[in-house]
């Protein structure tokens, strides 16, 4: 069973990355959010955290702090999803800056990052992982956020 976020949850994500609430474009946030779906019987994680990645920075439905949320989120549905992190916090902020510039594609990023790892618990604990990923990579939220 694959878990997701809520439009709500990535609402909550981006008033925690920016410190504040910010204006956004309902259409676009839905359509980012919805992003991590993938229609039909896909089990591909991987894809799907890519592809909520790239949709996300794409759409910017926030007036502030788009590229922190989607690396937050993308990361927090990873986590939810049953698989760490070998993303040291020193190399997160040109981990994401590879992906503006098209140095690598987010499938190839997410791939790189990714380790299959057990769930602790059958329904992840959405707060707690994002506040323990904003503590870890704070310095590339921060310079996200201002970018």
């Amino acid at each position: 069973m694959i878990h997701y976020l809520t439009v709500q949850d990535v609402l909550w994500i981006n008033q925690e990355v920016t410190k504040r609430v910010n204006d956004f474009k309902f259409a676009q946030l839905e359509e980012a959010t919805y992003a991590q779906y993938a229609y039909g019987k896909s089990k591909d994680v991987l894809n799907q955290a890519a592809q909520f990645l790239a949709t996300f920075m794409k759409l910017k439905p926030f007036t502030s702090g788009n590229r922190a949320t989607a690396f937050i989120a993308a990361l927090t549905f990873l986590k939810m999803n049953g698989f760490e992190l070998a993303l040291p916090p020193e190399k997160a902020q040109q981990w994401v800056e590879d992906i503006l510039e098209k140095r690598r594609t987010p499938i190839e990023a997410i791939k790189e990052i990714a380790i299959p790892h057990p769930p602790a618990h059958l329904k992840p604990i959405v707060r707690t992982i994002v506040h323990e990923l904003i503590e870890q990579y704070e310095d590339t939220v921060n310079a996200l956020v201002e970018s």
